[in-house]
């Protein structure tokens, strides 16, 4: 009998030979597996990730595997399912990896089932995984955005393709972000953080939450598939520029520019950000257009000023939403300074009045 999804989902800590085996099995993978070992690896909050180490038969499969498993804490794994992201991760690399034109990490593996999952990812080791508040080198921004450009191109403009309605947000500008979350989400952060936010950081976010609306609304622009959490965490990087964009559980239609707004202002301090954010600019559009994508340099500086407000949204919403640590406490406020001086520098706060 070949197991049910329910049958084969498992904490991280009760996987087995013959667990190992049947996934891979089920999936095409033929191996004889005698043994796996469990050591964690990652720091991500909605989800548990382990670096797995199988001994083989006769028949071999891959030494070591990554694993993706619903996140221990019941509160991270009730946001997961408010938001469907499993199922978003999942179906991502079921039915879209393929196309996608990104590089990510191969699939050998995955099962969904009543808010639950399990992903078995190549592991890319000895690639390392990016870090938010050290930021990235300018060389691997451009690998990055590169990376953006090739996804956002492959769905262009693919917002009312029926076949993706599972990737629908609703009508927003940024997807999963209304104005309920950052209403409720930046009283607490500006109470739990209040000793350590600048006066820049309470005049744009006060403004940001009163006019919230004006955010919102989408845009005129076409819709594609966009990451929305496209930050140095997500990526993993080799020595020698190789790179690979994982973490695809807030992956949603939207607009191709909260992609990169995201990244570059929250990827550089404000300094650094100044000196390449055009380059990098200039790379995401030739990348563009080089996919066979039609989009000005008008236009994307237009929806790129309007998204300098994407990493606000994460920082403050994400920082009350999962469970509080002290990295996470650090990057959320690094996030929220970074952006807000992106915002400051495009003049992003005149939207939120233009379209008021």
């Amino acid at each position: 009998m070949i197991p049910t999804d329910r049958d084969l989902i498992r904490r991280p800590q009760t996987v087995s030979a013959d667990w190992a085996q049947a996934m891979l099995a089920r999936n095409g993978h033929v191996a004889d597996v005698l043994d796996v070992t469990v050591e964690p690896v990652g720091t991500g909050q909605l989800g548990d990730t382990v670096r797995m180490t199988l001994t083989y038969g006769a028949r071999q499969g891959p030494g070591t595997i990554i694993g993706k498993f619903a996140a221990t804490s019941e509160a991270s794994r009730q946001i997961a399912s408010n938001w469907r992201l499993y199922e978003r991760e999942v179906g991502f690399y079921r039915y879209l990896a393929e196309k996608a034109r990104v590089a990510t990490a191969g699939c050998y593996a995955s099962v969904l089932d009543e808010g639950s999952f399990v992903l078995l990812l190549e592991d890319c080791a000895p690639a390392r995984p990016g870090d938010q508040i050290a930021g990235i080198a300018v060389p691997a921004a451009h690998a990055a955005i590169r990376e953006a450009a090739r996804l956002h191109s492959a769905f262009w403009d693919c917002g009312d393709n029926p076949d993706l309605a599972w990737l629908e947000t609703g009508p927003l500008a940024q997807p999963f972000y209304d104005a309920s979350i950052i209403r409720s989400a930046w009283p607490q952060f500006s109470d739990r953080y209040a000793d350590m936010l600048t006066d820049d950081m309470k005049r744009v976010c006060d403004a940001f939450v009163e006019r919230y609306e004006a955010y919102s609304r989408p845009l005129s622009s076409p819709r594609c598939i966009t990451h929305n959490d496209f930050r140095p965490d997500n990526m993993l990087f080799w020595p020698d520029g190789q790179i690979r964009i994982v973490d695809w559980q807030s992956a949603a239609l939207g607009h191709n520019a909260v992609d990169i707004s995201y990244l570059i202002g929250g990827a550089f301090s404000p300094d650094d950000r100044r000196d390449v954010e055009q380059a990098l600019l200039d790379t995401y559009h030739e990348e563009l257009a080089e996919q066979g994508v039609d989009c000005s340099r008008a236009e994307l500086a237009e929806d790129y000023r309007h998204f300098t407000f994407a990493g606000i949204n994460v920082a403050v919403g994400a920082a009350m939403m999962v469970g509080r640590t002290e990295r996470g406490d650090r990057m959320f406020l690094t996030m929220l300074g970074r952006h807000v001086a992106h915002v400051l520098d495009t003049g992003a706060l005149s939207i939120l009045d233009e379209r008021f």
